[in-house]
């Protein structure tokens, strides 16, 4: 009923200030009874406009917003979830990864919405009337189980390796342990927690944590020093009339190193000795025990003859132990042969399958000098050696010391940047010879090194020198087939034929410089394609000084040297490195190829 026009008249006589103060109170009088009843109405209830994981479910009783989590809690758990790191992906739905919504919790947090603070209260219900309020829902992860699933996916682990061991240059060598990676599970806990809270079906991006091997570098050092001793001995061995050397590579190929108990362990593993000895000794052989290639026209065949011995007897695996452990001495172990099977060496040397020729290379030079001399004898002591699948044949190891009583007399080689004379002079041209050869074979190499002065004679940075000890020619036979050396010479020429079974192409890229000071560098790119298909590219390095007697720099190579003692025809001059094997301007240093050679 509206009011009578005198109390209306009345009311507008009071003071401005009474309206200005009472109106306002009029409003928030008039606000507080309303939250006041909808407060009463929603007490059993969630306030108006709240919503968890994108669902509104202001106004729902109790009864039902549990209903509504538990309906949340259930979809969440079949969320799918993508998981990407740097070593690994993979898919899991979130129970999987033991991801689960706390149900109770995420009530209990939903029903506290805007329910916080007697004097705010008033303030978030007349908020909630214009503005949606989103709870964040609580969520579990079960870390046993993440753990279970991330750690022991193998998609998502990099195992650590721990130290190894390898034989570089006849020497044991360790090869330091490598940290392996596991994804971070604390870091994915949170960064899971946070995206579901957010909703959706996630892509997360994780980071890793290392994982440390179990031994350290140290630990193996020490134990490598001790064997090296022990590879160094270098005993002399008999078998009937042929006597060598036990060679420090064989030895160093017999350890094996345990990583799987408490400590790490290096042992030489006593089922390698006898198959090393048979292939060490097999020149001592005899009869049936002994056989040896033959090469007419282009035809491999294997000469042998009946009974005989052969390398060894079982025992002779003990007596070569025992002779490594005494150290190096000045005796003889002569060790036991054993009867010959028949056709046994025929037959060792067949299942090489040795077939055809895969390569040749042929080097020219200038007739009787003694250069010419030392080539020849060098390549006669080649000729016939056969290298096994994954063997290895060194030149020095194979030839030994260049002397005169060896046959050898003085050649050119290099010294200190400049061209001398000494013994067994000039072989470094069957070493590029058989190098070249070994290249278009598709064979790898554990070392080479290339002059330090180009010669015409030779391909372009394509070449390999050769001194005594160092530094070496070793050749490598990744095929699963045998490799026959066979040489041939002549007056003006030196040719090293390649037998094998063919297993791969080989092409040869042009060149390329590289200036190095004044000195350049030249690389050759080798490419071979292998009978299943598969393809590897590798490289080849020769350093050149500018000129004979200067390093790179420009300063001379050797101060105390001003004159070549050899005049400069290049056609004659023997470029083997010295003895003492000082020519170290080539930068092509020792390596162990797979499928790259001295790569840059």
């Amino acid at each position: 009923m509206a009011l009578p026009s005198i109390y209306v008249r009345e009311l507008l006589r009071l003071p401005r200030w009474t309206l200005m103060l009472g109106l306002p109170l009029l409003v928030v009088a008039s606000l507080s009874s309303a939250w006041a009843i909808d407060t009463a109405i929603h007490r059993d209830r969630v306030v108006r406009n709240v919503k968890i994981a994108g669902e509104t479910v202001g106004g729902l009783s109790d009864v039902a917003l549990r209903a509504r989590v538990e309906a949340i809690a259930n979809r969440l758990m079949s969320t799918r979830i993508a998981i990407e790191s740097e070593i690994g992906s993979g898919n899991w739905t979130a129970s999987d990864l033991g991801v689960s919504m706390d149900v109770a919790a995420t009530y209990d947090a939903v029903m506290r919405t805007r329910r916080k603070g007697t004097l705010s209260r008033p303030v978030n219900w007349l908020s909630a009337l214009t503005s949606d309020t989103s709870t964040e829902i609580k969520i579990d992860v079960d870390m046993s189980k993440l753990e279970a699933v991330l750690h022991g996916h193998p998609g998502l682990r990099i195992e650590p390796l721990e130290p190894s061991i390898q034989v570089v240059q006849g020497r044991l060598q360790v090869v330091p342990g490598v940290a392996g990676k596991l994804i971070d599970l604390d870091q994915t806990s949170q960064i899971l927690t946070d995206v579901m809270q957010r909703g959706g079906s996630p892509t997360i991006r994780v980071g890793t944590v290392e994982v440390i091997p179990k031994f350290n570098d140290d630990q193996v050092v020490d134990l490598v020093g001790a064997a090296n001793k022990i590879v160094d001995t270098q005993p002399e061995l008999r078998l009937n009339d042929y006597q060598t050397i036990l060679p420090s590579h064989v030895v160093a190929n017999w350890f094996d190193l345990e990583t799987t108990g408490q400590k790490p362990a290096l042992a030489i593993n006593k089922s390698l000795v006898l198959p090393s000895l048979e292939d060490l000794l097999m020149p001592g052989n005899t009869g049936a025990g002994q056989a040896e290639f033959n090469v007419h026209g282009e035809t491999v065949s294997i000469i042998s003859s009946d009974g005989g011995t052969a390398c060894c007897d079982a025992s002779a695996v003990g007596l070569v132990l025992t002779a490594l452990a005494k150290g190096p001495t000045s005796e003889v172990h002569v060790l036991p042969n054993r009867p010959a099977a028949p056709r046994e060496a025929v037959n060792r040397l067949k299942a090489l399958e040795i077939v055809e020729k895969v390569s040749s290379f042929t080097t020219q030079y200038s007739c009787c000098v003694g250069r010419v001399t030392n080539i020849q004898k060098f390549a006669e002591i080649v000729s016939g050696k056969w290298i096994k699948p994954g063997g290895r044949l060194s030149l020095n190891e194979t030839v030994g010391r260049r002397t005169e009583e060896n046959g050898f007399v003085s050649g050119g080689f290099i010294s200190k940047g400049h061209l001398v004379e000494d013994i067994g002079g000039g072989v470094s041209q069957f070493a590029t010879t058989i190098f070249n050869a070994a290249v278009r074979a598709g064979l790898d190499f554990d070392y080479y090194q290339a002059h330090s002065i180009y010669f015409a004679r030779y391909p372009y940075g394509l070449e390999a020198t050769i001194s005594y000890p160092r530094p070496d020619l070793v050749i490598t036979n990744p095929t699963p087939f045998g490799v026959l050396i066979w040489n041939s010479w002549t007056d003006e020429s030196i040719t090293v034929d390649i037998y094998s079974t063919a297993n791969v192409e080989v092409t040869l890229d042009e060149p390329t410089e590289t200036p190095i000071d004044f000195c350049t560098r030249v690389k050759t790119r080798r490419n071979r394609t292998w009978s299943d298909g598969s393809e590897q590219a590798d490289y080849f390095f020769a350093t050149y000084r500018p000129e004979e007697g200067l390093d790179c720099d420009g300063t001379p190579s050797d101060p105390d040297q001003t004159t070549t003692t050899i005049a400069g025809d290049e056609t004659s001059e023997e470029t083997s490195d010295p003895t003492t094997g000082d020519d170290r301007t080539t930068t092509s240093s020792p390596v162990t190829t797979t499928s790259i050679v001295n790569q840059d």
